[in-house]
């Protein structure tokens, strides 16, 4: 259980950076046929849930710790 913290914060960096990723954008725009307000939204949705899991590891790294 000790590699659990490091997992979810090198997890939730990874969600958190793939809306960046050319290839996301290409699959994002040709799935939502070009519809700017989607694609962000959906880019938002993932940066939000990298964030939680890098939360969440934090806390988890810190409860070990302490």
């Amino acid at each position: 259980m000790q590699f659990l913290p490091f997992f979810l914060l090198a997890a939730g960096v990874l969600v958190m950076l793939q809306p960046r990723t050319k290839r996301w954008k290409a699959r994002m725009n040709a799935h939502f046929q070009g519809n700017e307000q989607r694609i962000k939204q959906r880019a938002n949705t993932f940066f939000l849930l990298g964030l939680a899991f890098v939360l969440a590891g934090f806390a988890y790294l810190f409860r070990l710790v302490g």
